[in-house]
């Protein structure tokens, strides 16, 4: 009981450090004197119209956005409540993520992290790619990985040693519910839960069938959204987003990995007795960019009458910003990508250290990132964050010291480029 009560005023006191920092660059970045930035021009029509015009089918339900009404309504209701202004809008955002600090945090003493090593967990919180940003304004990230996080909250307490019998009936239900509405989101978080389906079997086999059945209903309850809008997103985005066979998407996507998952390549390299499985991951991503090289030229305008194409982010800024050259554009790509999958073999190769988060947050990351070989439309590399958002756990408990301060130095310089660039 003593030694609960130690973690929750760590936990609070991680909280806080991420609040300073939050309200800091609120305050600080200029960001409450800037217009739309992003997709925000985009995003706050909906929110704009509910808070205007009133709830109704038209403005819930049939507005023109790729997110889903899970993160229209929050940010219309709570917004209406604090004022109606795009600033009021990206308070919720630094709220939200405060909330997901204190889950991740949560979770995070459940992986045997305790007291003062969660100010790391806070730390890695806050340099997730992207999510510095996000968590300053209206973007579908930070909401959607709330609702990721209660989903994974809902399984750990469901299934974590001495769980009363009621428990197990009630988390499985809690979780069948944050996936759900997770869904009416953005459909990303099929990943997440493939990723807690394959951990629950690698548990418990047979027995996990309530988290398989609650992530099966979880979907069916998805299908009258997408009948109404006839597809993934609504109507009009639908030329943007959509189903599709193409290896461009999982090329780019293994080269945006690297900031995220890079580092295990080194670590997985240096505990593997056989190095033959990152090797062969490297070679295949080389390959997958050599056979399909995405178009790293971003159209001026969105033409939203035709199918398009777009590969935006860290990985596609570097590698212009490194050559003009198409192809050595491919090349450093190509190497990318091979480091980017050769990471995420290094993580399936330290998952154990951290058994259960671990396992979670390679086959999400590994299922989401397939998932995308069957989509056409825009890539950005921040779709990875909806499936990442465990891995400050995770690279706290696999990597040495020696490699979790460059990790964080990385991030560090990647979280202030993006901050003073949208910020």
């Amino acid at each position: 009981m003593v030694e609960s009560h130690r973690n929750s005023t760590w936990i609070v006191s991680a909280a806080i450090v991420v609040a300073v920092v939050l309200f800091g660059v609120r305050w600080s970045s200029g960001i409450l004197e800037k217009g739309p930035v992003l997709d925000e021009k985009f995003i706050t029509v909906p929110i704009n119209d509910i808070m205007n015009n009133g709830w109704s089918i038209k403005t819930a339900i049939d507005f023109q956005e790729t997110k889903g009404p899970a993160m229209i309504w929050p940010y219309a209701f709570f917004g209406n409540m604090l004022g109606g202004t795009l600033n009021d809008l990206r308070l919720i955002s630094v709220l939200s993520s405060l909330i997901c600090l204190l889950l991740l945090t949560w979770i995070a003493v459940r992986s045997s992290i305790y007291r003062k090593e969660l100010y790391f967990i806070a730390i890695g919180w806050l340099l997730l790619p992207y999510n510095l940003v996000f968590s300053e304004i209206v973007m579908g990230e930070v909401s959607f990985l709330l609702l990721s996080l209660f989903a994974v909250v809902a399984f750990v307490w469901g299934i974590e040693s001495g769980a009363s019998k009621s428990r197990r009936i009630i988390a499985p239900v809690l979780y069948c519910i944050a996936v759900t509405v997770a869904l009416h989101s953005r459909v990303h978080v099929v990943a997440l839960a493939g990723g807690i389906c394959f951990t629950a079997f690698a548990l418990f086999g047979i027995r996990s069938w309530p988290w398989w059945a609650a992530s099966v209903l979880a979907g069916l309850l998805r299908i009258p959204l997408w009948m109404r809008w006839g597809g993934l997103v609504s109507p009009e985005y639908q030329t943007l987003h959509g189903l599709g066979f193409r290896l461009e998407s999982i090329a780019y996507l293994a080269a945006a990995l690297v900031p995220f998952v890079g580092v295990f390549a080194v670590e997985g390299w240096r505990i593997a007795k056989s190095k033959v499985f990152i090797i062969v991951s490297f070679c295949i991503g080389l390959l997958l960019v050599l056979v399909g090289m995405p178009d790293l030229v971003v159209p001026e305008s969105i033409d939203y009458a035709n199918n398009n194409e777009r590969f935006q982010g860290i990985a596609a800024t570097l590698v212009k910003k490194i050559t003009a050259n198409v192809s050595m554009q491919q090349l450093v790509l190509a190497l990318l990508s091979g480091l980017g999958l050769a990471g995420l073999a290094g993580l399936w190769l330290c998952k154990d250290r951290v058994r259960i988060i671990g396992s979670i947050t390679f086959w999400s990351i590994t299922i989401g990132w397939l998932l995308y070989a069957m989509t056409r439309g825009f890539v950005f590399d921040r779709f990875l964050l909806t499936w990442a958002f465990l891995l400050p756990i995770v690279w706290y408990k696999v990597l040495p010291k020696w490699l979790l301060v460059p990790q964080y130095i990385l991030l560090a310089i990647i979280a202030v480029w993006l901050s003073s660039t949208w910020l």
